[in-house]
């Protein structure tokens, strides 16, 4: 869902894999834009058919499987397997400004709530008088 949203970063990891799922974080962080990671953490205490054993048995790498995180139609294809391998990893990355970056008012000046408004005080006070 997030990648036909758009979503410009998406991910899976598994808790039982750490070090994987440390990666696909760090790499959500550092990307420039909407960045999306569904992460499996199974509850040992209720959940008895999707156990521990049942994603580390299930569970495969994409990098491993040869997948190209940048092909739109291979990540919606990927995102829906679910049987006896469940592919965890980066799904999609597709690099794009982020969306303070493709509106020109923001790219100048700093915050707009600390920018003087543009209009005289007596006009600030009329639209606000509009508005309440």
């Amino acid at each position: 869902m997030a990648i036909a949203c758009g979503a410009t970063y998406v991910a899976r990891g598994y808790s039982g894999n750490q070090k994987h799922l440390v990666g696909l974080i760090k790499g959500a962080i550092e990307h420039r834009g909407f960045a999306f990671v569904d992460v499996f953490s199974p509850c040992v205490t209720y959940n008895k058919d999707n156990t521990h054993d049942f994603f580390k048995e299930r569970t495969k790498k994409l990098e491993d499987l040869g997948h190209d995180p940048t092909d739109f139609h291979a990540a919606l294809d990927r995102a829906r397997e679910w049987d006896e391998t469940i592919p965890i990893g980066l799904f999609y990355k597709r690099d794009a400004p982020a969306l303070d970056e493709c509106e020109p008012v923001l790219a100048t000046g700093g915050p707009l709530a600390l920018r003087p408004p543009g209009v005289s005080a007596g006009d600030a006070r009329w639209i606000l008088d509009e508005l309440m």
